[in-house]
């Protein structure tokens, strides 16, 4: 007999947003690296759902064996939609299958069961920092996923913890997929590579990097504070260069942005941009990497840099020392004088940079998408076959006995 295929739906609406978050990357990594474990196999089909004027953007990903599969739902509605919470069963366009939701917020469906990714609860834990009608939406809407998921997979120890606090999901319904890193891409560059990026971005010198959006949860002000604590000549010798975009609430730090700036410690490029191809060079050509952050879902800055060869200074709270082991130096994040105390040492002390880039390079090791996509298509194939012992169960429990049988 032959194995009935495994069919997969993917709501792509992430892939094809204007604004290409975190969550954008993991999902265009996980899937790409499902893409490759789907080499060669016909028992196992998945077809990324997007909007007509999409596809040619979902296409140009170059996806060998995930097909797009056009929706008549434009991202724009789909999102209205759920902010009135006026979803219909998403099954009933694409008919029965395992569906899978990368962003939070889910679909319900009627005779489907569903795969939900949900990343951290900062939107319910550290509401200061979300903005509010985000944190209406995600509130309302992620307590909806969370219910009706079959498997509600996150990004972190930390981050599973909290779903089953908060949410009272079953602990077997929470797996987990580490994010991962491309060590095809994020390695320790070769100098000249490194020295010829720079130049392109007009960066001098040593230097000390932050990368991530600029927003309060990513605690710049006090990265900006512990820099400009650092004695004149360190800050001579290294400048901070911070790469991200302007996020929201962000008037505080422009303003000790724009004061550092003036000194000439501070490198920035406009509005923050560089591609993502010359990311793991400016990694490799740091001298140190610090990220701060007062919460985290997972936190794969510091491992990347890790992987380039960077020691590495973050925060003690949330799902950090999870991502970096005890390859990294961990600080209170609230704690000014603790992270410019660790600056200084790390910054100071030659052989113990040494020791923290090759344990850097063996934490980074722990961290593939190869690895994360082969748990995902588990977790689809554990799933659809749930959903097929529910419909066998279903269609036995409805039989009717003939009379022969009822009298017999």
């Amino acid at each position: 007999m032959s194995r009935r295929r495994l069919r997969v739906f993917v709501d792509a609406e992430v892939l094809v947003v204007p604004h290409f978050s975190g969550i954008g990357h993991y999902t265009l990594e996980l899937l790409r690296a499902l893409d490759a474990l789907l080499e060669g196999r016909d028992d196992v089909a998945v077809e990324l759902g997007a909007f007509v004027k999409q596809r040619r953007k979902l296409r140009g990903y170059g996806f060998r064996n995930l097909k797009v599969r056009l929706s008549p739902i434009p991202v724009q509605v789909s999102q209205r939609l759920k902010m009135r919470n006026l979803q219909f069963p998403l099954d009933l366009i694409f008919g029965k299958r395992v569906y899978f939701f990368p962003n939070f917020s889910s679909w319900p469906t009627a005779f489907s069961n569903s795969v939900s990714v949900v990343y951290d609860l900062s939107f319910e834990l550290f509401p200061q920092f979300a903005e509010p009608a985000n944190r209406a939406f995600l509130s309302s809407q992620v307590r909806k996923t969370a219910m009706r998921s079959a498997a509600v997979v996150t990004i972190s120890e930390n981050s599973r913890r909290e779903i089953l606090e908060f949410y009272g999901v079953p602990v077997e319904r929470v797996p987990i997929i580490y994010p991962g890193v491309d060590q095809s891409q994020f390695f320790r560059w070769p100098q000249p590579a490194v020295e010829d990026v720079k130049r392109r971005y007009g960066i001098r010198g040593k230097y000390i990097l932050f990368v991530g959006n600029l927003e309060p949860r990513k605690n710049l002000k006090n990265l900006l504070l512990a820099y400009e604590s650092l004695d004149p000549a360190t800050r001579q010798e290294y400048s901070l260069l911070l790469v991200g975009a302007r996020g929201w609430l962000d008037g505080e730090i422009m303003e000790s942005i724009e004061r550092l700036r003036t000194s000439g410690n501070l490198v920035q490029q406009p509005d923050g941009y560089v591609t993502d191809a010359d990311r793991p060079a400016l990694y490799s050509g740091a001298s140190l990497f610090v990220y701060p952050s007062l919460y985290e879902g997972f936190g794969i800055p510091p491992v990347e840099a890790m992987a380039c060869g960077v020691p590495t200074i973050t925060s003690d709270n949330s799902s950090l020392p999870e991502a970096v082991g005890a390859a990294a130096l961990t600080v209170d994040a609230n704690s000014v004088d603790e992270l410019a105390t660790a600056m200084r040492t790390v910054l100071g002390d030659e052989e113990l940079r040494d020791e923290m880039v090759r344990k850097g390079f063996a934490q980074a090791d722990k961290f593939s998408w190869h690895r994360g996509a082969q748990q995902l298509l588990d977790i689809f194939v554990e799933v659809g076959a749930v959903s097929e012992r529910q419909r066998a169960n279903h269609r036995y429990s409805t039989q009717r006995p003939t009379r022969s049988e009822a009298d017999a």
